[in-house]
């Protein structure tokens, strides 16, 4: 029996590492794509379902898409339809694991393990050394599930096990319990998954019980969207009750398919050969696939009314920043002068959402308002995803056959782009800085308080002459943002000067002095970026006009 422990438990330890080595490994071949891919979404279901699949085929992982997917939903990047069809290919294409379990390719594990070592060790290219990890991690998996089965034969002789797993052939609800539990506890559907096959191939369980096991095994992996979505936004917390939603709905109707013989009757039909412990594991993938699969088409026909019905269990407002362009279009690049002049246009509009993001998070400082910490972060990571569009467009741009005049516009405008993001980086700095005060309870004296909003007015100002000089080449509102600059130079350093008086006479606590001045450098950096952004306005973007000045 020791022995069995400690094979089960060390063959589902190499399994549940390769898969993640695995997954890892497919990431890194697959570079930042992923992420961007999924940040390109449209309201199409029927496209977003279609990626969801791909994504997570290539990664091999649903849960790390279901992660991404948080992350880009509670950054308000994706709507929330837009993530409930991801959400649906995902669960598709985790299916792919169990398919190619059943391939029976196990005998290749060590020898997987051997070349995707050398690989790693030999190779002096990252990509290979990423297809080496790759390899490797597959001949783990199948080391894994092979100690797992070979541990497992003798159980079969085992009268009280045989008589455990017989009576929980009769309990459908025990079974599903089984394999939400499992997947809960190891956190990976597919280790639950090659555990089933394990036991299955083994004979230890029949097709029927395995069925039900696997469709606990995908409610139990919506535990991962729910764990992503602690602490982040209302539309997170949605977007992991409809996968939640999703499994749970499919899993009812297909336990009583199950139940009624159907279904397992239909995968014996399209699977070839008779269900024995040497076919059973292609029987059980098929189940897999077909569930996932008929659930996804059932759901795209009623996806409108069930985030309707998530909307309503949760309620609240759906954090959303658009990132799409209001004025770039790639057919626009083969007129230069009007797609600079609409990029000029794109940098006011970002210029803008810079701005409220400013407002969202000086006004959330002052007035100790912890929401405003959530919805800053939200519209930097769209400001971010915008910034690299716009960069991405320009980039585009250069390579056509610009006029000097007209190529001497972009690294001025690409900079300008830089500066105003790292206004928003600031912001993020401010919104953390809330999440102090809040937590350590800091207090400010009235002249500290009447001191940072002076200062926050004085930025304000100038980012409107900013956004002013941008839009219309505006020389005066140009001169009114270097006066403004020098303004805050000098409040900047009088209000050091008088915080320190403050602190050397304990009218204020250490930690409430270092906010202080904290919240004070941001500031007065945005005003050095704002300043940039007015310098490089002022002759239409060009270095010899910035030159002159």
């Amino acid at each position: 029996m020791k022995e069995v422990v400690f094979g089960l438990f060390g063959g589902l330890g190499l399994f549940i590492f390769g898969m993640k080595y695995l997954s890892d490994g497919l990431q890194r071949v697959a570079g930042t794509k992923l992420r961007r891919t999924l940040r390109s979404l449209t309201d199409n279901r029927v496209r977003g379902t279609m990626l969801g699949a791909f994504v997570t085929c290539l990664i091999q992982s649903s849960s790390v898409t279901t992660v991404m997917l948080v992350g880009l939903v509670n950054a308000g990047i994706v709507n929330l339809t837009q993530a409930a069809s991801v959400v649906i290919g995902a669960n598709i294409g985790t299916t792919i694991t169990a398919q190619v379990i059943a391939f029976k390719i196990s005998k290749y594990a060590l020898p997987a393990i051997g070349i995707g070592m050398v690989m790693m060790l030999a190779s002096r290219k990252k990509r290979m050394q990423f297809w080496g990890q790759v390899i490797l991690a597959f001949g783990l998996v199948f080391l894994g599930l092979t100690t797992m089965s070979g541990v497992m034969k003798p159980l079969k002789d085992v009268p009280a096990v045989t008589e455990f797993f017989v009576s929980l052939s009769y309990n459908p609800v025990y079974c599903i319990l089984l394999g939400v539990f499992f997947t809960v506890a190891v956190q990976s559907s597919s280790a639950s998954i090659g555990m089933v096959l394990a036991l299955a191939g083994v004979g230890l369980i029949d097709f029927q019980t395995s069925l039900y096991i696997v469709l606990g095994d995908n409610v139990g992996t919506t535990i991962t969207a729910w764990l992503a979505s602690i602490g982040g936004s209302i539309s997170a917390k949605r977007m992991a009750c409809f996968h939640t939603f999703f499994n749970i709905i499919g899993v009812t109707y297909f336990a009583l398919l199950i139940k009624s013989g159907f279904y397992p009757s239909f995968i014996d039909t399209i699977t070839p050969g008779e269900v024995t412990t040497e076919t059973i594991a292609r029987h059980i993938a098929n189940g897999h696939t077909f569930f996932n699969v008929i659930n996804a088409v059932i759901f795209l026909f009623i996806l409108g009314p069930v985030v309707k019905l998530t909307r309503f269990l949760i309620p609240g407002k759906d954090i959303y920043v658009s990132t799409e362009f209001k004025y770039l279009q790639d057919k626009l690049l083969d007129t230069p002068e009007i797609a600079i002049d609409s990029a000029k246009k794109e940098l006011v509009a970002m210029s803008e959402m810079v701005k409220n993001t400013i407002n969202t998070a000086v006004n959330g400082f002052l007035n100790k308002d912890k929401r405003s910490v959530a919805h800053v972060q939200t519209q930097e990571s769209a400001i971010d995803s915008l910034q690299h569009d716009i960069t991405f467009y320009l980039a585009k741009l250069s390579s056509k056959n610009l006029t000097p005049e007209l190529g001497g516009q972009l690294p001025p405008l690409l900079h300008a782009i830089n500066d105003i993001e790292r206004i928003s980086d600031h912001a993020v700095n401010i919104a953390e800085l809330t999440e102090k005060v809040i937590s350590d309870q800091l207090e400010f004296t009235n002249n500290a308080q009447a001191e940072m909003r002076m200062m926050f007015a004085k930025v304000e100002e100038m980012f409107e002459q900013t956004v002013k000089a941008v839009q219309f080449s505006d020389k005066n509102a140009v001169s009114r943002v270097m006066r403004y600059e020098g303004e805050i130079n000098t409040m900047h350093a009088m209000y050091l000067s008088e915080h320190t008086q403050r602190l050397c006479n304990r009218k204020c606590s250490p930690m409430s002095a270092l906010v202080f001045v904290e919240y004070i450098n941001n500031l007065e950096k945005m005003a050095d970026h704002l300043t940039n952004v007015a310098q490089a306005s002022s002759g239409g973007f060009s270095f010899e006009d910035m030159a002159d000045m």
